[in-house]
């Protein structure tokens, strides 16, 4: 069994990234709804295929995709017994920042993700947390028929603690603040992300461009 590596140690590797990011991205970006797409993944665990980031792991993988508005839309077209909870939100409403994350256990140990540790971090190191079901049903409650909204949130959002078992694969969203105006870099730090007893580094780098 390979040995844990400390958190410290993660948080320590993670800042690296960081300072990275910002000495390639000091100057500001344009104004503009947030486009996110993959850029130079640093882990050799990573890899970049069209929109998709695949981290391939000793036990499992996992790929996760930025969803745009109309992404999100399609996202919930395709499920014809859930509402599009976004679509009833008021208008003008800030929509959240959605990737779709998908984890396949392919090894003989179980594999464990707790969404409420995942963080999201631009090149000024501003952090994050994922929305939690609470965050959402104090935004959701308030609007019409919120018992819809809030159903299909609950069957399609990662927001609970997860135990994967063998040969089972297990797909969500992730919902985010959307990035500050100056964001031209994000990084998801989809922490305390375990196969066996050994918590993994994933850290999925994304490029984001403005549009008006």
């Amino acid at each position: 069994m390979k040995p844990l590596i400390p958190r410290p140690a993660l948080r320590a590797f993670f800042s690296l990234l960081i300072v990275i990011s910002l000495a390639a991205c000091a100057s500001s970006g344009p104004k503009g709804e947030a486009v996110l797409r993959p850029g130079p993944q640093r882990l050799p665990t990573m890899r970049a295929q069209g929109d998709l980031i695949i981290a391939t792991l000793q036990g499992a993988a996992v790929t996760v995709q930025p969803l745009t508005r109309e992404g999100l839309d399609t996202y919930y077209s395709r499920r014809p017994s859930l509402v599009n909870p976004f679509k009833m939100l008021p208008k003008g409403a800030n929509r959240p920042l959605a990737f779709i994350v998908r984890i396949q256990n392919i090894g003989r140990d179980r594999v464990s993700f707790d969404p409420s540790q995942a963080l999201l971090v631009d090149q000024q190191d501003r952090r994050a947390a994922a929305f939690s079901y609470d965050e959402l049903y104090s935004i959701f409650s308030e609007i019409d028929q919120p018992d819809r909204a809030l159903q299909a949130l609950q069957e399609t959002v990662l927001t609970n603690f997860l135990v994967i078992p063998p040969k089972i694969d297990r797909a969500g969203l992730l919902l985010f603040p959307r990035p500050e105006p100056e964001a031209k870099i994000v990084i998801l730090d989809m922490g305390s992300f375990y196969v066996g007893s050994v918590e993994q580094l994933l850290l999925f780098e994304f490029e984001v461009t403005r549009v008006p």
